[in-house]
């Protein structure tokens, strides 16, 4: 029997384009169909076509009207960056803004050095854009300026300091990242306790309350927001 459930990179998607255009995912986000799973993403990418349009004009800057950015280079982010530190914080940020390929475990950075106290870049993961689009990363870029202006300007920088989080409420600026889950649902075969997701099965794997191996379930993609979504995997 074909599996009519949408794919990870369907669901994920689509979760980008809501982001995009500024909606919440829905309860019944769970109980769509493939079929239903593309009309979902056909009707999000004409609002947020329409959206980007709405906001675009000849020779201005509007964030919201940023839907791509390209990655074969550092050129647009570097530029990107660079515009929202005008609108944000009214001075360009004089250190490279950078992608990165491999950088998973944060959605970007800002660094310095330690001995002598200088800035040295901002670094936007890459994998962070392909997962949830153009808007993730503005965010992010604002968050990470954030950082940078006011360690240049000695205040409080750091993440669990204050009036860094007082500066990114006030230009809407994310306090974490966003992260996805995915995998099969594991249960211990003896007692039939939830063991956790695992990407691929496996049979030497074990349970930790029986010692037991593992029955593999649905595969399913969790959202930021904690909702569950079984999907095919790819």
């Amino acid at each position: 029997m074909r599996n009519d459930k949408p794919t990870v990179l369907m669901m994920k998607m689509l979760y980008s384009l809501l982001l995009e255009i500024g909606e919440k995912p829905e309860a019944g986000l769970s109980e769509l169909s493939h079929e239903e799973a593309k009309v979902w993403i056909a009707r999000l990418k004409q609002q947020a076509r329409q959206k980007a349009k709405s906001f675009s004009e000849p020779a201005s800057f509007h964030e919201l009207a940023v839907r791509s950015i390209d990655t074969s280079s550092d050129k647009e982010l570097d530029w990107l960056g660079n515009q929202l530190s005008l609108k944000y914080f009214g001075r360009p940020c004089k250190v490279p803004i950078e992608w990165d390929k491999s950088l998973k475990n944060a959605a970007g950075y800002f660094s310095f050095d330690k001995r002598t106290h200088k800035p040295l870049r901002i670094v936007q993961s890459m994998w962070q854009y392909n997962q949830f689009g153009a808007q993730h990363v503005l965010g992010t870029l604002k968050h990470e300026l954030a950082h940078y202006h006011l360690f240049m300007e000695g205040r409080p920088f750091h993440d669990d300091d204050e009036e860094f989080k007082q500066q990114c409420l006030a230009i809407g600026a994310p306090l974490y990242a966003l992260a996805m889950k995915e995998g099969y649902i594991t249960t211990c075969s003896v007692c039939g306790s939830l063991a956790g997701l695992e990407k691929k099965p496996r049979k030497k794997l074990m349970s930790r309350c029986c010692k037991s191996s593992l029955d593999f379930g649905a595969y399913i993609l969790i959202f930021p927001n904690g909702q569950k979504v079984e999907v095919q995997k790819e």
